[in-house]
């Protein structure tokens, strides 16, 4: 016959074991949702990080120019150095030229960061002031002037335009102004965050069919970037106008015409 206490003491087990297989459920929601957490987290800390590579990149751009009197043109040979043909640049897009900028610059993938310019450096509109292309030129020092444009209402031509997150569509000729964060931009600067290393080869390759419809905008080679939600890409864009040109050496010993 079966004691009181015995059975007391199943009962009581029993409780024991049913709370615990409860503790461990509730443990592993907990567990799920602090590693969903944790990911989010490194995804914020990394985006600010390249947020703080491109803006540093800007800075750095605006001291080259400060010193030399013109911006670089795109390295597109891999060596951290700009390209050029005579006075012209090779292509206007290609990596931040970050050896001739002093510096061993990369993302977190070990990737230098794109780099885009003025459409007309590849042509000889780059040694005429009357275009934004002469912001790069080197034939003279400065190349370009305070009438260069942007001026006014004039915004100069091959320059590059940066669509704000507003935009849902498409970054394109047809995107309304207020979807515009900058019609007149001379320089892009993008870090293609997490997946800089496949974009890349998809630019080496020419074919950006497996990209976001934002990451392919901001890959494409054409004049249009889309600066979007993080949930859409996490790309990180900043830009050079020829306001942001002018007052850098205005600031400097090299002065402007």
């Amino acid at each position: 016959m079966t004691q009181p206490n015995a059975m007391k003491y199943k009962k009581q087990l029993g409780i024991s074991l049913l709370e615990i297989v409860i503790a461990l459920a509730i443990l592993g929601v907990l567990t799920t949702q602090l590693v969903k957490v944790s990911a989010v987290s490194r995804e914020y800390d990394q985006h600010k990080e390249d947020i703080t590579e491109v803006t540093h990149a800007k800075k750095l751009l605006l001291s080259f120019l400060q010193t030399n009197g013109y911006l670089p043109c795109p390295d597109t040979d891999s060596d951290g150095w700009e390209n050029r043909s005579g006075n012209q640049c090779i292509s206007d897009s290609g990596k931040l030229p970050h050896l001739m900028l002093g510096i061993s610059l990369s993302d977190n993938s070990g990737q230098t960061l794109y780099y885009k310019v003025n459409s007309e450096t590849v042509t000889a509109n780059i040694d005429n002031n009357l275009f934004s292309a002469s912001y790069f030129g080197i034939a003279a020092s400065p190349p370009f002037a305070l009438s260069t444009p942007p001026t006014g209402t004039t915004a100069g031509s091959g320059n590059l335009t940066v669509c704000s997150e507003t935009e849902t569509t498409g970054c394109n000729a047809s995107s309304p102004s207020s979807d515009l964060l900058e019609e007149a931009a001379i320089a892009v600067v993008v870090n293609f965050g997490k997946n800089s290393d496949q974009t890349w080869s998809y630019i080496n390759s020419g074919n950006l069919t497996a990209l976001s419809l934002v990451e392919k905008e901001n890959a494409d080679d054409d004049n249009y970037f889309w600066q979007s939600p993080a949930n859409q890409a996490d790309d990180s864009i900043v830009w050079i106008t020829g306001y942001e040109a002018k007052y850098s050496l205005l600031k400097s010993e090299q002065g402007i015409n």
